[in-house]
């Protein structure tokens, strides 16, 4: 027991020495400035893509066109959740939205946005690009932008609010644009994979996840001719618990509303 005593008493002796040494115990941190966040962050330029007449994957064009960039800083965006359903009703029972919308559609999110910014811009010669449907707008008020995807156009559509009014209805006007996932389409997906005969009977009890898989950000991994090229299509994976290893995967087209692949995750179980 002694000899414990002293072990313990004489590692306690060495750090308390130490410290009075090496000055453990008035260590001064290193004093680095700090500069306020932009209140804009720097607007994003898409690189354009294209098949090189030999074959092969997408590579960048050799000349970038800022055509496609978006114009103007990026607008202060609050997600906004509180009246969502309000705003929803009133802008899905809008006739121009309907014919933007078409039947098969998914709400995605609700922005509060500037009002001279709620409109998607770009910098293009042909204005009909845009397809924007402009209304009269209000100016003290508050602007909301709902963001949905329409599955009969394969397009993210947007509708800006103002005071309960609908001031305009606009296609996104960049191409090959894939908006957020949307929590109705994350739903939707998983329930589709859940259902596919390929892996119905094994995934009934697991957790399913969803994410989108934008065609446009893996064009050099597809043609297009391939099944899904320029779609809405989410990877789903299924496991025992949330954390846990992918143990079934699956490919959904919401675009088309079908399963493109489905099976069990390659890899250790």
């Amino acid at each position: 027991m002694n000899s414990k005593l002293t072990f313990h008493f004489s590692i306690a002796a060495c750090w308390v020495l130490s410290s009075f040494i090496f000055g453990c115990s008035n260590v001064e941190l290193t004093k680095v400035p700090k500069k306020p966040l932009p209140f804009h962050p720097p607007p994003l330029v898409e690189l354009p893509l294209e098949l090189p007449p030999e074959g092969g994957p997408r590579r960048p064009v050799a000349t970038i066109s800022f055509s496609t960039a978006v114009s103007g800083p990026g607008p202060e965006i609050i997600i906004v959740d509180s009246n969502q359903p309000a705003l929803r009703a009133t802008a899905e029972q809008d006739p121009a939205v309907k014919t933007q919308l078409g039947d098969r559609f998914a709400f995605i999110h609700t922005e509060e946005v500037p009002a001279d910014r709620c409109l998607v811009t770009v910098q293009a010669d042909n204005t009909a690009n845009s397809r924007a449907t402009e209304r009269e707008s209000a100016s003290d008020v508050p602007t909301y932008r709902l963001t949905y995807y329409s599955y009969t156009n394969n397009v993210a559509v947007h509708v800006c609010m103002e005071n309960n009014r609908i001031s305009s209805v606009q296609r996104d006007p960049r191409e090959g644009f894939q908006p957020e996932e949307g929590e109705e389409e994350i739903t939707t997906a998983i329930e589709l994979a859940r259902a596919d005969q390929r892996i119905a009977q094994e995934v009934q009890t697991l957790h399913g996840h969803a994410i989108l898989t934008s065609p446009e950000e893996y064009r050099y991994f597809w043609v297009n001719d391939e099944a899904g090229f320029g779609d809405r299509v989410f990877w789903i994976t299924f496991s025992e618990m949330p954390e846990s290893l992918a143990l079934y995967f699956a490919r959904v087209n919401l675009t088309s509303q079908t399963v493109l692949d489905a099976g069990k995750e390659a890899g250790p179980q």
